[in-house]
């Protein structure tokens, strides 16, 4: 085989690879917008969730102070 012969052989070898890591590189790209997206979705549900629980935490800490509040205006 000639030099030329091995430099194409070579040059194709090295065009094929860079179109496989291409295509793999799009893959990830493609995998790595879906993953954000489901993470911000996640993100958003956790957060409503938290103020849910925050508010319901509130309204709890209010009746207890109402309670106690009773509680002090009785034994006063």
């Amino acid at each position: 085989m000639d030099i030329l012969s091995q430099l194409e052989t070579k040059i194709e070898s090295l065009l094929l690879r860079t179109r496989s890591l291409e295509a793999d590189n799009r893959r990830m790209k493609d995998e790595s917008v879906r993953g954000q997206s489901d993470l911000k979705a996640e993100i958003t549900r956790l957060r409503e969730e938290l103020e849910r629980e925050q508010s319901a935490k509130e309204e709890v800490r209010g009746r207890i102070d109402g309670l106690l509040q009773r509680l002090q205006d009785e034994t006063i």
